[in-house]
């Protein structure tokens, strides 16, 4: 029988700074993709994201997570607040696998951390409707014009 040791790499300040930058970076990328299309992309993403580990280690749990994903994305095509929900479930995967499992990008060790931090600043943007941050700038702009 095989035993693997798996080294939980290194989280530092940096890592969390450039995770919550990505986080804000997709969310403006994000922003510029009209209605309706933005919801029906993001829940193709939470879909995506929950096979995303699948041969991470974690064995069959990998697959039992990515079908719960699938329902999450599917509900996600009418209401961004699944797609929030997806988001908080996919974090709880992302720490099992910076702890135990493997990282979410091979090259990157600290990966998986980093990806728990930027899904949940994701998931509370999902959870106000993921509003263009373009046109609350506007919008801002217009009140203080």
């Amino acid at each position: 029988m095989e035993t693997y040791n798996h080294v939980v790499p290194e989280f530092t300040l940096v890592n969390a700074l450039a995770a919550v930058l990505i986080a804000f970076v997709f969310i403006a990328l994000m922003s510029l993709v009209k209605e309706p299309g933005r919801q029906k992309i993001n829940a193709i993403l939470i879909a995506g994201a929950g096979g995303v580990y699948w041969s991470g280690g974690l064995g069959i749990w990998e697959f039992m997570f990515g079908t719960v994903m699938l329902f999450v994305a599917y509900k996600g095509l009418q209401h961004y607040y699944f797609i929030g929900i997806g988001w908080l479930l996919h974090t709880i995967w992302d720490i099992l696998h910076h702890f135990y499992g493997d990282p979410i990008v091979y090259l990157e060790p600290s990966s998986s951390a980093g990806c728990a931090v930027c899904d949940p600043i994701l998931a509370i943007w999902f959870f106000f409707g993921a509003p263009s941050v373009w046109n609350l700038i506007r919008k801002q702009k217009i009140i203080t014009t």
